[in-house]
Parts: C-alpha cells; sequence; structure tokens
C-alpha cells in the first residue's frame, strides 16, 4: 500500500472516531431515537473496524526502509535512551495523577479503546466471540477499564451456561465480583451478577440475586435492565423477609465506621457493600456509600462520580424522608464536593439534618456549613 492510500485511511479513521462519539453525544441529549443511534453507531463501527483492519494491512505491507549507515544507527540509540529516561520521569511523576479513565498513553490508545469498547457494545448479543475479542483489546489497553473486565466476565457466564458447564458460570461470576470493585459507582457489574445468579446459576443463588438486585438499582440501571431486576428481586423475595444476622451487620458497621475514621475510604465502601448483601435496605449502609462515592468523585475530579454520589444520597431520602444522616450527608457532598454549589440545596439538608436530631458527632459539621452559607462563604 502506498503511503497516500495509508494517509487517506487515517483520516477516515479519525472521521469515524469523532462521529461515533458525536452521535452518542446526541443520543445522550435526546436529539437522535434509539433507532437511529444503533443504525448509525452499527454503521460507524462497522466501517471503523473494517478501515483499522486495511490500516494494519498497509502497514505490514510497506517495504522496509534503507539500511543506515552503522554511526547513525549508534546516534539514534543515544538519542532514543535519553528521550525514555524523560519519558521515564515524567511518566513516574504523572501516574499518581491519572484520572479514572485516563490512559498513561496518548489520544491514539484512547481512540482505540472507544471504538472496541463500541464493537464489543454492538456485537455482544449476536457475535460472543467477536465481542470477546473487542474487550481482551480494550484491557490490553487499560487493564482495570471496568466496562470491558465486566462483559468478558458476563461472557464467560454465557458460554458457560451455553456449555452447561457450572464451573465456568461461577468462574464468571467471580469476575463479576472483581469487576465490580473497580468503580464503585458503575452499576452493570451488580446488575449482571443478579441476573447470573438468579438465571444462570445452578440452583440460583437468591441471596445474591437479592444483594445485588439492591445495589444495581441503587445506581441508576439503564431503563431496559430496569423491569428485569425487578422481576428478579420479586421472584425470589415471593414476599418472604430476608434473613440478616444482625451481629455481623453491626459488626460490619462497626467495621466500616472505624476504617472511615482512619481515613480508609476505600475499606470503608468495601464494608458497607457487604453490609448491602445482606441488608440491602440498611440506610447506613447505602448512605455512607452514596457520600464515600461522592467523596472519591471530588478527590479524582471525576464529576460524574460525585453526581452520582448524590444521587444515591437522594434515593435514601427518597426511600426515607426521616432518616437523618442522609440530610446531613448530602448537606456536606453537596457543600464541599460539587463545583458549581447548590446552596439552597445544602441550606435545605442541612436544616434537615439537624432538625431530625442528627448523630451528635456529624452536627458540627453539618453547623459549620451552615454557619457558612449564613455569612455569605
Amino acid at each position: 500500500m502506498n503511503p497516500r492510500r495509508l494517509a487517506e485511511l487515517e483520516e477516515e479513521r479519525r472521521f469515524l472516531l469523532a462521529s461515533i462519539r458525536d452521535i452518542e453525544r446526541e443520543r445522550a441529549a435526546g436529539d437522535v431515537d434509539a433507532t437511529d443511534f444503533e443504525a448509525l453507531r452499527d454503521g460507524y463501527v462497522a466501517r471503523a473496524a473494517a478501515v483499522l483492519r486495511e490500516i494494519d494491512d498497509g502497514r505490514s505491507s510497506l517495504l522496509p526502509r534503507p539500511v543506515r549507515p552503522w554511526w547513525r544507527r549508534v546516534l539514534v540509540v543515544a538519542v532514543t535512551l535519553s528521550v525514555a529516561v524523560a519519558l521515564g520521569v515524567f511518566v513516574a511523576q504523572s501516574a499518581g495523577q491519572r484520572l479514572p479513565g485516563q490512559s498513561l498513553t496518548g489520544g491514539l490508545p484512547d481512540d482505540e479503546v472507544a471504538l472496541q469498547l463500541a464493537e464489543g457494545r454492538r456485537l455482544l448479543g449476536t457475535d460472543s466471540a467477536g465481542a470477546r475479542a473487542a474487550y481482551e483489546r480494550v484491557v490490553k489497553l487499560e487493564p482495570l477499564h471496568p466496562e470491558a473486565a465486566t462483559y468478558l466476565a458476563y461472557l464467560n457466564v454465557l458460554d458457560g451456561r451455553s456449555a452447561g458447564d457450572q464451573a465456568l458460570v461461577q468462574q464468571g461470576i467471580d469476575d463479576l465480583r472483581a469487576a465490580a470493585t473497580l468503580d464503585p459507582a458503575y452499576g452493570d457489574p451488580h446488575c449482571l451478577l443478579a441476573v447470573s445468579a438468579g438465571t444462570f446459576l445452578d440452583p440460583p443463588d437468591a441471596a445474591l440475586v437479592r444483594a445485588e438486585g439492591a445495589v444495581c438499582l441503587a445506581l441508576d440501571p439503564p431503563r431496559e435492565r430496569l423491569s428485569e431486576i425487578e422481576s428478579l428481586i420479586a421472584r425470589f423475595t415471593d414476599g418472604a423477609t430476608t434473613t440478616v444476622v444482625t451481629a455481623d451487620v453491626d459488626t460490619l458497621l462497626a467495621q466500616a465506621d472505624a476504617s472511615q475514621t482512619a481515613g480508609d475510604y476505600a475499606a470503608a465502601l468495601g464494608l458497607y457493600q457487604r453490609v448491602l448483601e445482606l441488608d440491602p435496605g440498611n440506610l447506613v449502609a447505602r448512605s455512607f456509600s452514596g457520600y464515600l462515592v461522592a467523596l472519591n468523585g471530588n478527590g479524582t475530579a471525576n464529576k460524574e462520580q460525585v453526581a452520582q454520589g448524590i444521587e444515591l444520597l437522594q434515593a435514601v431520602i427518597d426511600s426515607d424522608p426521616d432518616f437523618a444522616n442522609a440530610h446531613c450527608l448530602l448537606a456536606l457532598a453537596s457543600h464541599y464536593f460539587v463545583k458549581e454549589r447548590d446552596d439552597a440545596l445544602t441550606k435545605r439538608e442541612g436544616e434537615r439534618c439537624l432538625a431530625l436530631d442528627a448523630p451528635v458527632d456529624v452536627v458540627p459539621y453539618v453547623q459549620d456549613v451552615l454557619d457558612a452559607l449564613a455569612a455569605g462563604g
């Protein structure tokens, strides 16, 4: 392939990737209906995948470059080593500043991740081998990518179901549990855990369906999964009261509180999630899970995660308007973690917190926020 044709393909690749991003933004804004979106996106993704393959083939067919004099190769090696050292220092300095979803590599791998994710979604229901290959390419670029890890695990579940291999189904469920720890605010692994435990596991795990289904619903699942999860929970609850070992819940809550006090917020969030596995309706665990999700989003400059945490807190308030902790934590989160603050929301929730006889250790913090608002701060 000649270099001119290769350049044309590179330009087409950039256009198609930009088109995929544009159509996804338009769909999110409600400017494109579901049918048109699927047709347009599938067309762009299929063409982009074909272009990438043609680019790879074209690069491999290019004639090798002329051999350079030995002294020029030595010079190139020396310059390359000096650049590598500088890049090593840069990567070491910037690794701790990487945000969720970012890559240590440049723009091209990010484009490749977006394309392969779109390809995986497109093939998921029709070509499991193709979907698996797409998600595996994502994992090569970003080993801890939550979506890719989730759907690779779910493909194990589906393959195990098709082959009648319960060991593979169980392995997929274990992998989904691991994927759920990569991003506490990402609901898909929890939803798929509920589906897998109730539909593909033999015998079904009713407790896992209820626990993970509750977490899935708390994390605002896609509309198309909502009725499925609610039906699963209803089927495996069947009007019976879930048996909860109160001593275990109390112990886990105490451990979570201790971890939070010590500043180990990741451990605290994990403990609250374990409480929710035993007692999906536990308001303390639900409230502090939401607060810690928002806290993590603030620490990583992830505005979407902050918003998700606040939504979780609001969901607790909607389910029990008289639960003081949720009002208190929402007042604190909305004041400290949101860049474009809603002072009216903070004031309302702070006052509601104090009116409901909030926990003694939280009252001073909420009062400080209300005083700062009153002073115009």
